[in-house]
């Protein structure tokens, strides 16, 4: 059903079409209905014949004068008299059934116009738009009055439950877990001073927990100007001590660290935090750029701005090649599996790569595009382990006679490693 704003919205559009048409229609029918004027006509017919008049008393007078003959003034008389009935005797004014023909046009012009306009207009035109316009609009305005409405609601919800707390906190001001809560509700309406006081009672209470400890150093450190240095991140370290997956805690040294310009300190941090992040959820996202821009940092001050950048990028570059003692060991058709693997093994491959023996020594790029599973690429990871293997079963399934080789501690952005399969499997 379309509301009141719907149709205040599309009034205007029809307003305008029809004043257009208005126009077009006065401009084209009143010529229509004008009623010729009769004294033009006759002012014309009684021009004309005044001339002639004089055009017949200068033939007498040529006649008189000598320099017309008779025969030539006859003549002359003759044709000035025809073309003297011929435009002066013939009316000039219209019949008397011309008015109501064009006056009829006139009305069936007036009919007609807007007819093919909007025909057209609904034809090949889109008469929807206007429509569809308004209700979008309309539609927008409803969605966020929904939020405005339900972002009262909440507002209220948190002032209720913030009552509802400081009444627990003044009947039991021993319990340390009101505080906490309290202090969180301080924190949703962004009460930072508050929320600091309320942490002093609960750490006060309940100085062995990890969640207030940090919790305390928070509020400690958004009061100081986010200055976590002193008394907060010395709070941080010892809720670590007691629980070293403590959320808050690993964000904030990992914030610690890296405002002190120690990215790879910071890259530990924040990749602990990570992995207790759900995947597909915005904090996810954010954390591994984090994480990232952290370990490029840390590379670019160890190894310069290039390997950073393939650090960043999850870049792992070298060669691959089979030491010349087991070049009988194998034939030219052998599969050959090169892995990144994380630094102590565990969990399936950070990326793969598979060529032929045949084609070895051979120049490898390994990347985050390559890895196997979007949760594990090499871009979260400071240094791996590189393995390549040569198989005669064509698989990657490590058995006893493959020729393997292995480099532990590969630093991530390398673009120099050199791998030689130097090992046959027992």
């Amino acid at each position: 059903m379309i509301s009141l704003n719907t149709i205040a919205t599309v009034a205007p559009f029809w307003l305008l079409a029809i004043l257009i048409l208005a126009l077009v229609l006065a401009w084209v029918l009143p010529p229509l209905f004008r009623r010729p004027s009769a004294e033009r006509g006759l002012d014309r017919r009684a021009l004309n014949i005044a001339v002639y008049r004089d055009q017949y008393r200068e033939l007498e007078e040529d006649h008189r004068s000598g320099l017309l003959s008779e025969n030539q003034r006859d003549t002359a008389r003759a044709d000035l008299e025809a073309r003297l009935a011929q435009d002066a005797l013939i009316p000039d004014m219209p019949s008397a059934n011309a008015m109501p023909d064009r006056r009829r046009l006139g009305g069936v012009l007036a009919a007609v116009i807007p007819a093919l306009a909007l025909g057209l207009y609904f034809l090949a035109g889109e008469p929807g738009f206007i429509v569809k316009a308004a209700v979008a609009e309309q539609a927008e305005e409803d969605r966020e009055r929904k939020v405005q409405e339900a972002l009262a609601r909440l507002e209220e919800q948190v002032d209720e439950a913030l009552s509802t707390l400081e009444e627990n906190v003044r009947k039991d001001p021993e319990d340390g877990i009101s505080w906490v809560f309290l202090a969180n509700a301080y924190i949703a309406r962004d009460r930072w001073e508050d929320a600091e006081s309320a942490y002093e009672r609960a750490y006060a209470l309940m100085p062995d927990t990890a969640v207030v400890m940090s919790g305390y150093a928070e509020a400690m450190a958004v009061n100081a100007g986010r200055d976590l240095s002193g008394r907060p991140i010395q709070l941080v370290r010892e809720a670590l001590v007691l629980d070293p997956e403590d959320p808050k805690a690993l964000e904030m040294s990992g914030i610690h660290a890296y405002q002190n310009q120690e990215y790879t300190t910071a890259g530990y941090y924040w990749n602990q935090l990570l992995a207790q992040t759900p995947e597909d959820t915005p904090a996810h996202a954010e954390l591994t750029t984090m994480v990232r821009q952290a370990r490029a940092l840390g590379h670019a001050e160890a190894f310069g701005e290039q390997e950073a950048d393939a650090a960043a990028l999850g870049t792992i570059g070298g060669r691959v090649e089979l030491a010349p003692e087991l070049a009988d060991e194998a034939d030219p058709g052998d599969t050959v599996y090169l892995f990144a693997r994380t630094a102590t093994g565990d969990g399936p491959p950070l990326a793969a790569l598979r060529t032929r023996l045949d084609q070895l020594p051979v120049a490898f790029t390994l990347d985050d595009t390559l890895a196997l599973s979007p949760e594990h690429v090499l871009s979260n990871h400071e240094s791996i382990t590189l393995v390549a293997r040569v198989t005669r079963h064509g698989d990657a399934q490590a058995r006893p006679g493959d020729l393997e080789g292995t480099l532990e501690g590969v630093a991530v952005g390398r673009g120099d490693v050199l791998l030689t399969i130097d090992t046959v499997r027992p």
